[in-house]
């Protein structure tokens, strides 16, 4: 399992941690944890694509730091609609 997998049993721990009253301290955590999971996820298979067989392992993890928040999210916003 990758470590967005990781970040999303986080976030559902969160997320019904306190189920009758939840404080938003935990569902703002839960929020980012899944933001993080999913910007994880996206780069994860984006290096795949990229970086293939035995030896790229230096260069997945070169093109793992490339990858920035502001850019995938100004791009996602621009898919959207």
């Amino acid at each position: 399992m990758g470590f967005h997998h990781d970040l999303i049993d986080q976030a559902e721990h969160l997320a019904g941690k306190e189920p009758r009253k939840p404080k938003q301290a935990s569902l703002r955590r839960a929020v980012s944890a899944a933001y993080y999971a999913l910007f994880h996820l996206l780069v994860d298979e984006a290096v795949a694509g990229l970086a293939r067989g035995p030896g790229a392992g230096d260069l997945r993890d070169l093109l793992r730091r490339a990858f920035d928040h502001g850019e995938m999210r100004s791009v996602s916003g621009a898919t959207r609609g």
